[in-house]
């Protein structure tokens, strides 16, 4: 009998665990979803300041220039490969 009871024990606490398991993945899964969206919002919010400093509707500090210059390196990057790629696509 001692030995069934040990047996049952054991498997409802390896069903507890596996349950809080599932539980903790689902929770972290939401948590990730959540920072996702802030991510989104986030990024919404640089492009309204972007929009407006390029607009002259906003003044910007020397931190936010960086930042500028840097996404609009990358956005000329991004038009020379463009252009390597319709250039090939002529070919």
């Amino acid at each position: 009998m001692a030995f069934l009871d040990k047996l049952t024990d054991f498997a409802k606490d390896a069903g507890d665990r596996a349950s809080d398991a599932l539980e903790m993945t689902k929770l972290k899964t939401k948590i990730s979803s959540e920072k996702k969206e802030i991510n989104g919002e986030l990024a919404k919010i640089g492009k309204v300041i972007l929009d407006r400093v390029k607009a002259g509707e906003m003044e910007m500090d020397e931190d936010l220039a960086h930042i500028i210059e840097r996404i609009d390196a990358h956005n000329q990057t991004i038009e020379e490969l463009q252009s390597s790629l319709e250039a090939l696509a002529r070919e």
